[in-house]
């Protein structure tokens, strides 16, 4: 098998293993192109009988079963708890901090009793003196006047402190005795002075007093056989600044202040009440706010039921009333105070219990059976166009035979190979110039590829995104420009089938052709960089309008609202359309880009020549362009007319002008190595060729189409424009030097040491090239002398083309008789505009 066939059958294996690969990527029994809530692409059939699970509809009933079970609420003893204690503390921490900090007592006014009195000695024996009785009391200062008034009307008055150790100390003697409950103490002591005192620090004290004044050590002097009285001795009570208590106690509880005030004063006035044997009150404050709290916890407290209970606390506070009043009535103060602290802590006690509940509701959803749908062989499973549901996609992997989806790959593989084979033939039968070039079926190949992973890809991202992301555009400007507009529709075809059989969608198989299709017309022709970058946005904007009318026709479904106007609905689901054609031109458009960026890669790799290259080689400030300027100007303008006449020809007949002008222009490169040697550029200089044989002139000559070629690689000018080097000339003979050598040595000439190197030209572009090149520079020479008259040009241009066809040049050109009479007109238009007349002005230099 020759060796360009097998490189063909390589392509074609590799490029359909290829594609196959690419869309059979990550593809199971589970069709990966059925999307849940997408049409179904075809109607589905089970292969096999099989019991499904229905889990959304199964899901569904253990939703419902979930639901159906009402919140567990139970009453949480730990907020209980908490609440309580915040509640008492508030009420230990008035009462602890009611009576105030102990402070010294009062320096006595006595520090010690006097020595007794010696009597005289005497002879004569008397009697001892009678004893005295000695009394005195203890008593609660209540009004704090530092007078025992007990019996003054008021509510209060002062009171007896009883079991107050009293010391009596007489001499060397002392007596200690304990007031009654009146407070009164009596004793007998010695006549003579008396030192009465108590401890400040008698255990037997009311809680919160202490001794009132300096006289709770006091002398008293006693008569024999008299009574003897000491002052009263009174005790003041040591209460806390209520100020104090409500800033320590608001400190530490969030409550207000105004019950810390209350439960302050009541605590305090609770410290004169034990001291005077009266029923206390902060006790009955502290048990209603308790008894009150848990009634209110008694009534299940839920969260939105906490504000009406803080709020009931408030305006209907627990009543708290003493019993030791007279008559008995409820202190509204107090019971506002205790309101006001129950409702500051309290909390909702009946919770739901998450924990139980969840539980409870698991059960409950355990307890659903899983729903099985069973299929029998053959049945339907669901039809063309159904929306997809979960049991759809299950019950098509559970009735998909491994041998059915096996089958299903191996028809994509057909498909596939059908494909590319069509391909294949069309080239080999039509466009010849590309099948018998390796490298073109390979990058063709790659392209097909590439398709394919762009059609897997979109079949992947689809459910977030669009169909409409498919960037076929792309493949259509690179198809049309690295080949051609006719192979770019074939393209656009295989694009279509490759989307079809990724997909299964009608709609994205049709726009995938149409996309394609969208940027050949508009890159055809195009011949500057700005009608580029215009091919691409109407080629997205093309894409945009396909996009809408398929998502109309093929995408549109139920759930897409129509379009209204003033009421009437016209049957347009504009957000569905909107959204497609917004996908559709954004990608295009950025896909077109990025194509366009890889043309370079595929150029250089595939060594192509397109319009781009062309347009970069066209530019007179291409490197090669210069150096032919600079070194050989007359080459160089003639290069630039020839330019001129093959860009006219080619467009005539319809061919690649731009790489007509292109090949033209670089022809004559190899002539910047001995630019002396030829005739348009020996300015004010012998000609070289004077003084050499015509075989040596030959070979001079002959050297600037190899020449030539060296230096198109060097440049890396593309093998299509460097074909105009070699066969700009042919194989043809050059006259000149041929009948120099005949004149010189008679008819004994060899003409194949006269022919150039050259081939003849094969394509159409090469072939006016190598016309181009002859007329100009028959024109040159022969209107030196000759007036430049249409009639004469007419001549030239005749005599040019006939002398080439009958040298046989053209031999082997696709050039048609109809297409050689255009080029023929081209060439006359062409060169009597250039050589147009003019008008001599008179007295104008030069006329």
């Amino acid at each position: 098998m020759p060796r360009p066939t097998l490189v063909r059958v390589a392509t074609f294996v590799a490029t359909v293993v290829a594609a196959w690969g690419v869309l059979s990527l990550g593809t199971g029994t589970t069709d990966p192109k059925l999307v849940l809530g997408a049409p179904a692409p075809r109607e589905y059939r089970a292969d096999r009988q099989a019991q499904v699970i229905d889990t959304e509809e199964t899901a569904r009933r253990q939703q419902e079963a979930r639901d159906s079970v009402d919140p567990i609420e139970r009453i949480n003893e730990q907020i209980e708890t908490t609440v309580n204690q915040q509640v008492t503390s508030v009420f230990d921490d008035v009462q602890a901090l009611a009576i105030g900090d102990p402070i010294d007592p009062p320096e006595p006014a006595v520090i010690e009793a006097p020595p007794p009195t010696v009597a005289e000695e005497t002879t004569e024996t008397t009697e001892a003196p009678e004893p005295a009785l000695l009394t005195g009391s203890v008593f609660v200062d209540v009004d704090g006047d530092g007078l025992f008034e007990p019996d003054t009307g008021e509510v209060r008055s002062d009171m007896g402190a009883q079991r107050i150790t009293v010391a009596v100390e007489v001499g060397e003697e002392t007596v200690e005795v304990m007031t009654d409950v009146n407070g009164v103490w009596s004793t007998e002591v010695p006549a003579g002075v008396a030192l009465v005192s108590i401890d400040p620090a008698d255990a037997q004290m009311p809680d919160g007093y202490m001794v009132g004044g300096p006289n709770y050590q006091q002398l008293v002097e006693c008569e024999p056989g008299g009574a003897c009285t000491g002052e009263p001795i009174p005790l003041r009570v040591n209460l806390r600044p209520t100020d104090e208590i409500v800033a320590r106690v608001t400190a530490d509880h969030t409550v207000a202040s105004h019950a810390v005030e209350t439960l302050a004063f009541t605590a305090a006035d609770d410290v004169i009440r034990a001291a005077l044997g009266e029923t206390p009150h902060f006790p009955v404050i502290r048990q209603e706010a308790v008894d009150r709290l848990f009634q209110e916890f008694g009534a299940r407290i839920t969260p939105d039921q906490l504000p009406a209970a803080q709020q009931r606390l408030r305006s209907n506070p627990p009543q708290v009333v003493y019993l030791d009043t007279n008559p008995p009535g409820p202190d509204q103060a107090a019971s506002e105070a205790a309101g006001e602290i129950v409702a500051t802590f309290l909390q909702a006690n009946f919770l739901v219990d998450e924990a139980a509940t969840e539980e409870a509701r698991t059960e409950a959803a355990a307890a659903v059976d899983d729903l099985e749908v069973t299929y029998f062989a053959d049945q339907l499973i669901v039809a063309q166009g159904e929306p997809l549901e979960q049991l759809h996609l299950d019950a098509i992997a559970a009735t998909t035979s491994v041998a059915s989806q096996a089958e299903a790959d191996a028809g994509l593989l057909a498909v596939l190979a059908v494909t590319v084979g069509a391909l294949g033939l069309y080239l080999s039968r039509f466009r010849p110039e590309f099948w018998a070039r390796p490298r073109m079926t390979a990058l063709l190949g790659i392209l097909l590829v590439l398709a394919a992973g762009a059609v897997r890809a979109t079949v992947v991202f689809q459910p977030t995104s669009s169909w409409y992301i498919l960037p076929a555009v792309a493949f259509g400007f690179m198809t049309a420009i690295l080949f051609d507009s006719r192979i770019g529709v074939l393209m656009a075809l295989a694009v279509g089938v490759l989307s079809a059989a990724g997909t299964q969608d009608t709609g994205v198989a049709v726009y995938g052709a149409l996309a394609t299709m969208a940027p050949i017309p508009f890159v055809s022709s195009v011949s500057s960089r700005g009608a580029f970058r215009t091919a691409v946005v109407l080629s997205a904007a093309a894409a945009a309008v396909v996009a809408g009318a398929t998502a109309w026709y093929f995408h549109a479904g139920p759930t897409d609202v129509p379009v209204a106007v003033m009421g009437v609905e016209l049957g347009i689901p504009l957000i569905l359309i909107g959204e497609s054609m917004l996908w559709a031109f954004g990608v295009s458009a950025i896909a077109s880009l990025v194509g366009l960026a890889a043309l370079q890669f595929f150029e250089s790799a595939f060594d192509i020549t397109t319009s781009l290259s062309l347009l970069d080689l066209t530019d007179r400030n291409h490197v090669a362009l210069q150096l032919l300027q600079e070194r050989a100007f007359g080459t160089f303008n003639h290069s630039l007319m020839v330019g001129t006449l093959a860009h006219a020809a080619a467009r005539a007949i319809g061919a690649n002008a731009l790489l007509a002008r292109a090949m033209a222009y670089y022809h004559d490169l190899g002539k910047t190595e001995n630019p002396t040697m030829f005739i348009e550029n020996q300015f004010g200089i012998q000609n070289p060729h004077d003084f050499l044989t015509p075989l040596e002139s030959a070979e001079v000559i002959r050297r600037h189409v190899s020449d030539g070629i060296v230096l198109a690689k060097q440049f890396k000018i593309p093998s299509d424009v460097a074909t105009g080097i070699v066969s700009h000339h042919g194989d043809g003979i050059m006259r000149f030097f041929y009948e120099k050598a005949r004149d010189q040595a008679g008819h004994d000439v060899n003409p194949n040491d006269f022919r150039h190197v050259g081939h003849k030209p094969t394509t159409a572009e090469t072939a006016i090239v190598m016309l181009s090149d002859s007329l100009e520079a028959a024109c040159r020479a022969n209107f030196q002398t000759e007036e430049p008259t249409p009639e004469a040009i007419e001549k030239v241009v005749s005599r040019v083309i006939d002398e080439k066809l009958n040298d046989g040049q053209l031999s082997e050109s696709p050039l048609t008789l109809a297409e050689m009479t255009l080029i023929r007109s081209a060439f006359l238009d062409s060169l009597v505009g250039h050589y147009h007349q003019r008008i001599a002005y008179p007295n104008f230099p030069g006329s």
